[in-house]
């Protein structure tokens, strides 16, 4: 009887635990977001200063993953890291610009499993930030929220960006707080090599309900 018993409760121990390691993959796989660890390099053509290269872009974050077939995920925060190499910040100081702010925007590009392409604009904020003394690079990050569109086929999606859409508006200012002779300006960043993978991560689109 005895040895019955501990039979019994050793199958009973294991059913257990076999139910937690079921429970926990699971809870892992309904909130399995894909982080977000990606730097492209960029080249673009500054006022006064000219085309800069490498201007190095860091993307950071969580894909929410999975989103439900049909209806657009949820607003995740992403964050971009932006590197400009010493001249910017050299630029920055000719013209008397004590801080620079402004906004990054460019197009996510989502693949899902049938090859069906869906792109959304995404605006990020720079906040203000100081302008380096000369020979230091030019860095600020900017932020903001993204949302993964509506996707019509379930399955793994590809998320990734559209490197030819990438660009920084910029808003100099001296210590006053007040405009520059440049005033705001747009700098178009062109992907340097060209080559680069735009992928940011893979999500997985499931069946409603």
């Amino acid at each position: 009887m005895l040895g019955r018993a501990t039979t019994l409760a050793r199958r009973g121990t294991a059913v257990v635990a076999i139910g937690l390691v079921a429970g926990l993959l699971g809870a892992g796989i309904a909130s399995a977001d894909t982080p977000v660890d990606k730097t492209f390099t960029f080249k673009g053509d500054f006022p006064v200063i000219g085309t800069l290269t490498p201007i190095k872009a860091h993307f950071a974050g969580n894909l929410p993953s999975p989103v439900t077939v049909g209806k657009t995920s949820k607003l995740f925060p992403i964050s971009v890291d932006i590197d400009a190499p010493p001249d910017a910040g050299t630029g920055m100081n000719l013209i008397g610009a004590a801080t620079v702010e402004g906004t990054a925007t460019f197009v996510a590009v989502l693949t899902d499993s049938a090859g069906k392409k869906y792109t959304s604009k995404v605006q990020l904020t720079i906040p203000k930030s100081p302008t380096p003394p000369d020979g230091q690079d030019l860095k600020f990050t900017a932020t903001g929220l993204a949302i993964i569109p509506v996707i019509t086929n379930t399955g793994s999606a590809v998320v990734g960006i559209d490197l030819t859409s990438a660009s920084t508006t910029l808003d100099p200012k001296d210590a006053k707080g007040e405009d520059t002779a440049l005033g705001t300006f747009t700098v178009p960043l062109t992907p340097d090599p060209a080559n680069q993978d735009p992928t940011l991560g893979t999500i997985q689109i499931v069946p409603a309900g």
